[in-house]
């Protein structure tokens, strides 16, 4: 006979077994099970491997409390991520027997508990909600209930269980939205909030681009400091990019930010500074930053000093790099915004990063320098790095407002003012599948939110939304869109068609910060500089 195992042993032994059919009461195809993953209460992904049947996930569980995650199709809301995680409580190994989780179930249960804990939170802090987001929520709980005696029957438990999801799914929305519009009154003025967008069109020289641009923000991104574009040839910087969007800039009152100093990518990176050791390139970049804000500090006092650092170098095919430790970026993080800091005492500086949910590349195998967000930010903290804002991206990413609420909470952990930096939804499915990548990781072009297709109608509610919740959240200080006109890096991500035309999110935006300006809650928009500042006095190029 073997030896009989300790409690820890035997808890190691089991395997997580989560059955999961889709809308129709089938077994769910292998393929559709690419995003599955299981992160912990902050979002963090667990690197796990898991095995994939029609219909069923095995996984070792972790230790720590987790929540299960896969993208799905739920009728009467759209595609969208969903959430299992014991009522709040995250899984652990001890949440598993011979009998597997109906993931099904567990999903509509578990977004059901939020919304209720939603309603407790309005109901505690005063916050009023619409008979409509009450209903909803009555609604998912009835139908939850009437899955109680439908074991027996597959195809009527599972339709009833997502029946339910897509009711809680709309009750969370509409309870975080009107949640937001009416924390929105009650913070009171908010007037040094920055809206912003991408402004590298300024170049077009087109007199309809700036109407449009400054009647909406009062914030532009000079997208024109990737270090290919200003040196592709080493020692010969080129910095005209830069300086025709700034001379057009300089008109407006518009406050300016610089983006990138460092972003360490194939096409962002010239050839000569691929394949250098680390400390190689930690003092090109090094030079980039210093020469980079020696030359535009009085026109710009506002950097993303460095991008994605948590993900790069990102290796592909052809264009690989030396792959530096989490330490080692960590540490050219550091040396750049103390460099940054040098070059320019009154700069304001910026650690940018993008995919906040990061199951695309930390849930199965990631390279040996990729780490969270979260992580990455953590590790600045340890190690007394100063910097003045985190920025995060979000573009589409195939979650709706509640988790989007979930994960930007998650990083007010550092006490930094949050600038998100990067904003992308796209109005139309023509040409998503040409980048299926581009909705927060592979697949993401299939993840429709509200919908079965992206339109222009549900890319001005998301814009919307997403304002009003961001606004809500005093530790928000900035909210960047990245393409103002089609065609973008989103497909279809413009504001305004390539004719330039408003599309209804550029109205929609429109209104609402017209609708804040005018309560009083937010500046107005800037009125264009004096002829003094456009003659050059912010001038140091």
């Amino acid at each position: 006979m073997s030896p009989p195992r300790n409690r820890g042993e035997m808890l190691q032994s089991l395997s997580a077994r989560c059955v999961v059919y889709d809308h129709r009461g089938e077994p769910l195809k292998v393929e559709d099970f690419t995003r599955f993953h299981v992160c912990d209460l902050l979002t963090r992904p667990f690197t796990f491997e898991p095995r994939f049947e029609p219909g069923l996930a095995v996984f070792q569980p972790p230790e720590k409390p987790f929540r299960i995650a896969l993208p799905m199709t739920v009728p009467g809301f759209g595609q969208v991520f969903v959430y299992a995680d014991n009522r709040g409580r995250g899984y652990t190994p001890q949440s598993f027997s011979e009998k597997p989780l109906v993931l099904n179930y567990e999903f509509a249960a578990d977004r059901l508990a939020t919304v209720q804990a939603l309603l407790e939170q309005c109901r505690q802090s005063g916050i009023v909600l619409s008979t409509a987001a009450r209903e909803r929520a009555a609604k998912a709980k009835a139908l939850l209930d009437k899955t109680e005696g439908l074991a027996a029957d597959r195809a009527a438990y599972v339709a009833a269980s997502m029946s339910s999801l897509a009711e809680s799914l709309w009750a969370g929305e509409m309870i975080v939205t009107e949640r937001a519009e009416q924390m929105i009154v009650r913070n009171g003025p908010r007037p040094g909030v920055l809206f912003g967008c991408n402004a590298s069109g300024y170049r077009r020289g087109d007199p309809k681009f700036a109407e449009l641009f400054e009647a909406l923000f009062n914030f532009a991104t000079v997208a024109s400091f990737y270090r290919k574009h200003v040196e592709p040839e080493h020692g010969k910087p080129d910095f005209s990019r830069a300086t025709r969007v700034l001379d057009a800039l300089d008109r407006t009152a518009l406050v300016t930010k610089g983006h990138p100093l460092i972003f360490l990518v194939p096409n962002a990176t010239p050839d000569w500074q691929r394949n250098l050791s680390f400390e190689e390139t930690k003092k090109s970049c090094l030079d980039h930053v210093r020469d980079s804000i020696l030359r535009f500090r009085h026109r710009i006092q506002t950097w993303d000093v460095i991008n994605e650092a948590h993900l790069q170098p990102d290796n592909e095919p052809g264009n690989e790099f030396p792959g530096f430790t989490k330490e080692q970026n960590v540490e050219l993080t550091g040396a750049a915004l103390k460099t940054a800091r040098e070059a320019d005492p009154a700069c304001f500086r910026i650690v940018n990063s993008t995919g906040t949910w990061c199951d695309y590349y930390m849930g199965r195998q990631p390279a040996v320098w990729q780490q969270s967000v979260y992580d990455y930010l953590q590790r600045l903290k340890d190690g007394g790095i100063e910097y003045d804002a985190v920025g995060l991206q979000y573009y589409h990413s195939g979650r709706d407002m509640v988790e989007f609420e979930r994960n930007l909470e998650s990083f007010r952990a550092f006490g930094k003012p949050i600038h998100i930096s990067e904003l992308g939804f796209s109005s139309s499915s023509a040409e998503t599948r040409k980048s299926p990548w581009w909705g927060g990781g592979v697949g993401g072009a299939k993840i429709h939110w509200r919908g079965e297709d992206f339109s222009e109608e549900t890319q001005a509610q998301w814009f919307e939304t997403f304002y009003k919740i961001a606004f809500s959240k005093p530790y928000v200080d900035a909210v960047t869109c990245w393409d103002f006109v089609d065609p973008g890096f989103i497909p279809n991500g413009g504001l305004l068609r390539q004719d330039l035309s408003p599309k209804p999110s550029y109205d929609r935006l429109i209104a609402l910060l017209k609708k804040w300006r005018d309560e009083g809650l937010l500046a107005a928009v800037p009125a264009p500089a004096s002829n003094t500042a456009s003659s050059g006095s912010r001038h140091t190029d």
